[in-house]
């Protein structure tokens, strides 16, 4: 009986052992399964189109040079990988800026760039976190300001590309030369996309323009009076010269036909009354150049003798 509880347990001893083994298995399959899935994602990291990845290693504290993709990355299973974009970035802002008669303007621009693959290793060492971006908006709203303020606000209307040029030719050297961003931007493009007024000054300004037209516009007319009036003028004074001048050629040439009639009448004591005659029948013929005129009796009458102008 002894020796029957004996190998019953010896037979329990076995299976417990037999189960604890297949347990191991288990185990050891499950854990290779993960290190099998966990090694892809921790050691290969995939790097797009457009993006570096550089490897931090905690241990040995050090930076790799960035891995440009579309490519794989390997890595210890403790190294950080970190995904940098630097490709075509952009910064889009609204900066309030002052002009120097004190009116605020917003100024809305745009900056565009890409990172130089050379000093993305310098750039993530100054920005860890990657938030670069922060030194871009305080270049832009400190430089702005600095060139604003040196016009007024009626000039940034008149002078706009001399504005926009200046502040994008500041703009973009301090960005070049900005120390924490190591020189890392490069293909820089600024735009000014609109510098926004107050609403009252607005209306003010467009009053103002209107009053401008409106007064250039007055000045156009009155010069145009001032020709036509001159040219008036200048019209009456030629016809007047004119008439003139045909009454002195009418007034010779009267005096010339009564010393003609003088010399061929002699002189016989009459000539005064002669050229009476003659000026009446010059009177005559003007008011009616249709009838003749007759000298009649010894104190020269005249007679009107209408004439038909139907008789041949």
């Amino acid at each position: 009986m002894n020796d029957a509880m004996s190998n019953r347990g010896v037979g329990s001893d076995i299976e417990f052992s037999f189960s604890k083994w297949k347990m191991g298995l288990v185990i050891l399959f499950v854990v290779l399964i993960i290190f099998a899935v966990m090694i892809p994602l921790t050691m290969v990291v995939n790097v797009g189109v457009g993006h570096a990845v550089v490897l931090v290693d905690p241990v040995s504290k050090s930076i790799s040079d960035p891995i440009l993709g579309p490519t794989y990355a390997i890595k210890a299973p403790w190294v950080g990988a970190v995904d940098i974009y630097y490709a075509t970035d952009s910064y889009e802002a609204t900066v309030p800026c002052f002009s120097s008669d004190q009116l605020e303007m917003q100024i809305e621009v745009l900056v565009r760039w890409s990172l130089s693959p050379d000093k993305i290793r310098d750039l993530y060492s100054n920005y860890p976190n990657m938030n670069y971006k922060i030194a871009i908006e305080s270049i832009l709203e400190e430089t702005m300001r600095l060139v604003t303020k040196d016009y007024t606000a009626l000039a940034t209307i008149e002078l706009r590309d001399v504005v926009r040029n200046e502040i994008e030719t500041v703009v973009l050297q301090e960005l070049q030369t900005e120390p924490s961003l190591a020189g890392a931007l490069m293909r820089l493009e600024f735009d000014l996309k609109n510098i926004g007024y107050p609403e009252k000054y607005t209306s003010a300004i467009e009053d103002k323009l209107v009053a401008q037209q409106q007064k250039i516009q007055a000045g156009f007319e009155r010069e145009k009076i001032l020709i036509l009036a001159n040219a008036t003028a200048q019209e009456i004074i030629i016809k007047a010269s004119g008439e003139a001048e045909a009454k002195v050629i009418e007034a010779n040439a009267t005096r010339q036909a009564i010393e003609m009639v003088l010399e061929s009448v002699g002189q016989s004591g009459n000539e005064t009354r002669i050229a009476e005659l003659y000026l009446w029948v010059q009177a005559l013929q003007r008011i009616a150049p249709d009838v003749e005129i007759l000298i009649v009796g010894t104190d020269g009458i005249p007679v009107l003798i209408p004439t038909d102008s139907t008789t041949p």
